[in-house]
């Protein structure tokens, strides 16, 4: 008897400012990797080196926020960062890391994790309406988003997307235009906010357990070079 092919090693993606990286953060890598289980081999944490659709003010340098996040992967032997967003020139776009992705690892699968919030203005993103071609989504709620908005935000952006049977158990599906599914991953969200934790540590005040004690510890030993760029943002406000 001819056996069945098992389905291409698969990676997943969590991509952000990381400014700097938190528990929220790494919950969420350790959902998703749970929730996908034999699909994908582990998590790539992918630091933005130019945020499209964030101010540069108050930004820690790129080399210090992936050193943190690298710090923080070390415990976990599937979860690594991707440093490739520092590789190029301009705006870091989803599209563009994807299709770097692609180039170099053309049999692995890719899932996207993103917040439900992101997945709805997907349309505003560069070829956003273009990445089911390159990547399935791992989309989780937040602000109390429910599967019922997951499946009406597929449809308003892409009229012809279709539910199907569920890949991952328990979690709403959606084949999309391109060849890419959507799953909603109906996991807590923690609340715990980048901004937040910049502005208790300027102040002075206790960031234990909200942020990695690994990734703290490289804060504090920056604290000059923190406490520059950070203050900006505050600045700004």
């Amino acid at each position: 008897m001819t056996e069945t092919a098992s389905p291409p090693p698969g990676r997943a993606l969590l991509g952000g400012s990381f400014n700097p990286p938190h528990v929220g953060h790494l919950r969420l890598a350790i959902e998703a990797r749970e929730a996908l289980g034999d699909l994908v081999q582990g998590v790539d944490m992918i630091p933005c080196a130019v945020p499209p659709h964030k101010a540069q003010s108050g930004m820690l340098p790129f080399e210090l926020r992936a050193r943190m996040v690298e710090a923080c992967a070390e415990s976990l032997s599937w979860l690594r960062c991707n440093r490739a967003e520092a590789l190029r020139q301009g705006p870091s776009y989803t599209w563009d890391t994807l299709c770097a992705y692609r180039e170099a690892e053309p049999q692995t699968e890719l899932y996207f994790i993103l917040g439900s919030p992101d997945f709805a203005l997907l349309s505003t993103w560069h070829r956003g309406l273009e990445l089911p071609q390159l990547c399935h989504f791992v989309v989780v709620p937040r602000k109390g988003h429910t599967a019922g908005d997951f499946m009406a935000a597929a449809k308003a952006l892409w009229p012809t997307a279709q539910q199907r049977p569920p890949v991952l158990p328990g979690c709403v599906c959606m084949a999309l235009p391109g060849g890419g599914l959507a799953h909603f991953l109906d996991v807590p969200w923690l609340a715990v906010s980048a901004s937040r934790v910049r502005q208790l540590w300027l102040a002075g005040r206790n960031v234990d357990f909200l942020v990695p004690g690994a990734a703290l510890q490289i804060l504090h030993n920056n604290a000059h070079t923190v406490r520059r760029h950070w203050a900006e943002d505050d600045l700004a406000c």
